[in-house]
């Protein structure tokens, strides 16, 4: 857990944090940093956690260092 105090201090460096805080955002970052994160469905990918392993698996597991 982190303390209110500890999240706006947090703000003052980084655009994004883990919980919202009245800090502006950081001068050299977007206005809206948050339109930048890669769209993820969370639910789909649980759903679907086989098949993407799988397919995972499938393109790159031959550049792993082999399992002992």
């Amino acid at each position: 857990a982190i303390s209110p105090e500890v999240s706006k201090e947090y703000a003052k460096n980084f655009a994004i944090t883990a919980v919202e805080t009245d800090v502006p955002i950081p001068e050299g970052f977007p206005a809206d940093p948050t339109a930048q994160l890669a769209k993820n469905d969370f639910k789909w990918a649980a759903q679907n956690r086989d098949a993407i392993l799988e397919e995972w698996t499938k393109r790159y597991d031959s550049k792993s260092e082999p399992k002992s």
